[in-house]
C-alpha cells in the first residue's frame, strides 16, 4: 500500500469531509463527532482548506488511493511576537488503518514542517484515559505538562485531559 504524506490541497475538500465524518464516528478521543460534518458543503471546505494553508499553520494528510486516511493539524496560536513560536496539534487516523505507523509518519512529517516554519513548541491535549495516545506522545519526546478537568463532554459525562508539550 502506497501512502503519500503531504500538505492538504483544495481539491481534497470532498475527501476531507468524508475522512472527518468517518474518524469522528470511529472514536471518542477527538474533539468532534461524525455529526459535526454531516452538513458541510465541499465549497465551504475548500475555503477552510485555503485558510488552513495560509501563514504557518500545517494540515498534513496521509492519502492512499485518493482517500485521506490520516491527518495531523498544527495550528499556530497567533502571530504576535510573544506567542508566534507556539502551536497546538491534533492527529487522527481512520480506525481501519490503526496499527500501521501512520500516526508516526504524520507526526514526523508535520514536525519537520513545523521546524521549517519557525515553530518552537507544539502542545497537544489528550484524554486522561487514552493510554495509547499518551504513550505515543511520550515515546516521541512530548513531556507531560499538566492536567485539565472537563476537557470533553460525551454522553452526559465530563472527561479530563492531559497537556503534553514538545520543544523543537
Amino acid at each position: 500500500m502506497d501512502i503519500d504524506y503531504r500538505i492538504i490541497r483544495e481539491d481534497d475538500a470532498t475527501a476531507l469531509i468524508e475522512f472527518m465524518t468517518v474518524v469522528g464516528g470511529d472514536t471518542d478521543n477527538l474533539s468532534f463527532s461524525a455529526s459535526d460534518f454531516s452538513s458541510v458543503d465541499p465549497e465551504d471546505e475548500k475555503y477552510v482548506i485555503r485558510e488552513m494553508r495560509k501563514g504557518r499553520n500545517i494540515f498534513a494528510v496521509a492519502v492512499t488511493d485518493g482517500k485521506i486516511i490520516g491527518s495531523c493539524d498544527i495550528k499556530v496560536q497567533g502571530e504576535g511576537a510573544r506567542i508566534r513560536h507556539r502551536a497546538y496539534m491534533a492527529i487522527a487516523v481512520r480506525k481501519d488503518f490503526w496499527g500501521r505507523s501512520i500516526s508516526q509518519h504524520l507526526l514526523e512529517f508535520a514536525i519537520a514542517e513545523a521546524k521549517d516554519r519557525g515553530i518552537a513548541k507544539i502542545g497537544v491535549l489528550v484524554r486522561s484515559d487514552n493510554e495509547t495516545a499518551r504513550s505515543f506522545y511520550e515515546r516521541n519526546g512530548f513531556i507531560h505538562e499538566g492536567s485539565e478537568s472537563r476537557l470533553f463532554y460525551i454522553d452526559g459525562k465530563y472527561i479530563s485531559g492531559e497537556h503534553y508539550g514538545l520543544e523543537l
